[in-house]
């Protein structure tokens, strides 16, 4: 309890003020640009535009050696993801630059917040190697895989940021979330559930990498729906389906015991409904893509999904987590309320904080 005397507001304890909207809508939209990054990658690699802009040494970071490249379907995609990429870039950028100058006394929103850019510079040495080396698929997964766990960051960055304004405590949900059995239990399958969500997108990538999508003509298995078929892509396309029935049970479980154990949580209880309705939906867009013989258009919408999926996942996790449930049971501090009123160096007496 932190009471503060009337006429004795100079004695009180110093308050550093939480992140300002205008950073968190920063934060909001460099992992929107880098969650767009990475559904443009994958119309990318499912239309196989990887070389639109060229394959020699003058074609990265330039398109055919040009700052604006001819009009042909193949070359306006990569372009476009290009383009996206140093948006995302930008935006990255900016987030961490306003972390360390304004916000350095806050550790939980300055370390992921550093993290991203060291993840940016290796996703932009991938992209590099990635056109240089002609799009070697081991390359191209490695690739994904860095754009997922950047994007992952940024999710953390995000929920640290919007979290940080809770700073009163205010509802007895607080002392029912706060480190006990059932909570510790929930965090951990939050993480487990994102680990698992990895591993599906990834395993989904590795289909598109080796061209394993034609493989497999029937759902559930390969040959007439229920029948096995042979050779090394179908077992591939195989391991993912397989891979999906795990995971499938993993996220569901989690889904439902986030809600039956935090469901008064608004931001736990939307997440998780928003994790079931991904998870349906790209469940349904599988066998949708298998029965239609992959169209262009279901793939990338499968692709788009899938990377939601995974950001839905993180986010669950990290809100599950002890800590940040801790925040979310308590209500926005009267500084963060006043802050879009109020001159930052406002000092006034307060009554006893509770």
């Amino acid at each position: 309890m932190i009471t503060v005397l009337p006429g004795r507001a100079s004695e009180a304890p110093s308050r550093r003020p939480p992140p300002r909207r205008g950073f968190g809508v920063l934060v909001l939209a460099a992992a929107a640009a880098t969650y767009l990054l990475i559904v443009v990658g994958g119309v990318v690699r499912v239309t196989g535009s990887g070389l639109g802009c060229g394959a020699t040494g003058q074609d990265w970071p330039l398109c055919h050696g040009r700052l604006v490249p001819p009009a042909d379907v193949a070359t306006v995609i990569e372009f476009s993801h290009r383009s996206l990429a140093t948006i995302a870039s930008v935006l990255i950028v900016a987030v961490a630059l306003v972390a360390v100058t304004r916000y350095r006394h806050m550790r939980r929103v300055v370390v992921p917040s550093t993290l991203v850019v060291v993840q940016l510079a290796v996703q932009i040495l991938l992209g590099a190697a990635t056109v240089e080396w002609k799009l070697p698929g081991g390359i191209v997964l490695v690739h994904l895989a860095n754009a997922l766990v950047l994007l992952a960051v940024l999710v953390w960055v995000a929920t640290a940021v919007l979290t940080a304004r809770n700073a009163e405590p205010s509802s007895p949900v607080a002392a029912a979330v706060r480190g006990g059995p059932a909570s510790r239990t929930l965090a951990r399958l939050g993480l487990i559930a994102a680990a698992t969500t990895f591993v599906m997108v990834l395993s989904g990538g590795l289909v598109v990498a080796n061209g394993a999508g034609y493989s497999c003509a029937g759902w559930p298995l390969c040959g007439g729906g229920l029948q096995f078929a042979g050779g090394q892509m179908a077992i591939v396309n195989l391991a993912h389906r397989g891979v999906i029935g795990v995971g499938t049970v993993v996220l569901v479980v989690v889904a439902v015991r986030a809600l039956l154990a935090l469901g008064t949580v608004p931001a736990v209880r939307a997440t998780a409904v928003a994790l079931a309705a991904l998870l349906l939906s790209q469940f349904a867009l599988g066998i949708v893509l298998v029965e239609t013989h992959l169209p262009t258009l279901v793939r990338g919408l499968h692709e788009a999904f899938g990377s939601a999926l995974w950001a839905a996942a993180v986010l669950l996790a990290l809100l599950v987590q002890p800590q940040t449930l801790a925040r979310l049971a308590r209500r926005p501090s009267r500084d963060a309320r006043s802050q879009p009123r109020e001159p930052a160096d406002a000092l006034r007496p307060r009554e006893a904080l509770s």
